[in-house]
């Protein structure tokens, strides 16, 4: 398994999509789509300390050559648990960009409804 393939790893352990890593770790969305999806680029020095950085239960070890686990050791987690919890969160983002087009959508017909107010008022 390459680098790549690790952090495609990393991205799905996480329950994220390669936009949502970029967010997370603070970098441009194309940066790890040139890595991930596209496979033009290695990661840099400075992307896999960011990584490292992020998420401190990662193996750095395994990150960088794929040896031992990707889990620190001593730390556990309950992967149904963990892929509950992913789930609710995936939902729970859903709903809320649900209500942010709603919220935008709202506030377009008022500033339309406003504008016409304004024009009644002004023909009266």
């Amino acid at each position: 398994m390459d680098i790549i393939e690790r952090l495609q790893e990393l991205i799905t352990s996480e329950g994220l999509t390669v936009s949502g890593f970029a967010k997370k770790l603070g970098v441009v969305d194309q940066t790890i789509r040139g890595i991930v999806i596209q496979k033009r680029n290695k990661p840099s020095f400075d992307l896999l300390v960011k990584i490292i950085q992020t998420f401190d239960w990662i193996n750095a070890e395994w990150l960088l050559t794929g040896n031992g686990e990707m889990r620190k050791s001593g730390r556990t987690t309950s992967s149904p648990d963990l892929f509950e919890l992913i789930q609710y969160l995936r939902e729970k983002d859903e709903k809320i960009e649900k209500l942010i087009e709603e919220k935008t959508e709202l506030k377009i017909k008022f500033d339309i409804a406003s504008q016409k107010l304004k024009m009644t008022e002004k023909t009266d």
